[in-house]
């Protein structure tokens, strides 16, 4: 067997990470929604599914990906993706639209986890895993960076329309998928290759039991990590409704939402440089700045809610990089994957929990 290219390794992984989040389909799903007629009463039920199908997949899927391997589920995961794009494209009625998203749903679960996991073992096995932290934080940034790009684009993909603008992220994932072709597996999988199905899920299982049961610590980080990621998340979801109220120009729009996006670039970058802190001291301080970005909501100026959302993007990349790469650091390679789709099913609940309280609190 050949010997592991590291940079080519990462370098596809950076390449499909930014694949996976340039859809202006992905990005303007609500617009689109919304231009072919359904009311947001839909839009919410469609919101729900695509959670409901989320919060059910999310554990298996990080399985999967620890019994089948990493770049097959990264596979699926684009699989997932042209089938969300065929079905909103060219199957009409609400009834495809919910199949669309559950689909779409799928394609995030299938990527939560493997690509980390097959990351920081690809640098485990050359002996770079210190490597990881610049990785991570490169990630967030192209993440950033190209989920800007597409909400930038979003009305490009209303004036295209949905059908269009579908085969255009069909075309995308294909693309992405021959590339993902070109990833090694991590040897951790490999030598699981003679072992019966049965055996592989269920030493999955019982050693991811075996390991939360094992570690409270990790139970603290996911948690952390999942508030200020939650505060995040719904602030600038939240403010997409709450902008236009004050007076800006409809073009603008857009530009602030990308604005406060880099916040996270900002995050990502800092976070190469944070070495000493405590994650504990770190939690304290990006909680503080999600919060403040909370309360610049309920200012009604425009400038001080962009820079409220830019705060909380940084708190919220700072944390998430720090804790994935001591998590990382904590959890057992045969495994990884499944851990890591935890943190995100922990992160899924909090959510179900926090957006109805949000709903409450941005409404007042």
């Amino acid at each position: 067997m050949s010997k592991l290219n590291i940079k080519k390794q990462l370098g596809l992984l950076y390449i499909s990470n930014f694949m996976f989040n340039i859809s202006i389909a992905g990005a303007a799903w609500v617009l689109l929604l919304v231009s072919d007629g359904y009311s947001l009463i839909q839009v919410g039920l469609a919101e729900t599914v695509f959670h409901a199908v989320s919060l059910c997949a999310e554990i298996p899927s990080g399985m999967f990906a620890d019994v089948m391997g990493r770049k097959k589920s990264l596979i699926v995961s684009c699989v997932m993706s042209m089938l969300s794009a065929v079905v909103r494209g060219f199957i009409p009625g609400f009834a495809a639209v919910c199949v669309s998203v559950g689909f779409s749903a799928l394609s995030y679960n299938f990527i939560s986890g493997s690509d980390s996991a097959l990351a920081y073992d690809s640098l485990l096995e050359e002996g770079q895993e210190k490597k990881y932290d610049k990785y991570i934080s490169n990630q967030t940034a192209i993440y950033r960076i190209s989920n800007g790009i597409a909400t930038l684009l979003a009305g490009v993909a209303v004036i295209m329309g949905n059908r269009n603008a579908q085969i255009l992220s069909f075309a995308i994932s294909a693309v992405n998928m021959v590339f993902l072709l070109f990833l090694r597996e991590n040897k951790v999988i490999e030598k699981k290759t003679g072992d019966s199905l049965s055996k592989r899920i269920k030493d999955v299982i019982s050693g991811s039991f075996c390991f939360l049961k094992g570690n409270r610590k990790v139970a603290g980080l996911i948690f952390r990590n999942a508030l200020v990621g939650g505060i995040d998340v719904l602030l600038l979801f939240f403010l997409q409704a709450k902008l236009p109220m004050t007076g800006i120009p409809d073009w603008s729009l857009g530009p602030l939402l990308f604005i406060m996006s880099m916040g996270g670039i900002v995050g990502a970058l800092a976070a190469r440089k944070v070495k000493k802190t405590t994650l504990g001291k770190l939690f304290v301080f990006c909680l503080s700045l999600a919060l403040i970005g909370l309360v610049s909501e309920f200012t009604g100026v425009w400038y001080l809610m962009t820079l409220g959302g830019f705060l909380t993007a940084f708190a919220d990349d700072l944390i998430q990089i720090k804790s994935d790469i001591a998590l990382n650091r904590m959890v057992p390679p045969e495994q990884r994957a499944t851990l890591i789709s935890v943190n995100s099913f922990c992160f899924s609940v909090l959510m179900i929990v926090m957006s109805p309280l949000a709903g409450l609190i941005f409404s007042l």
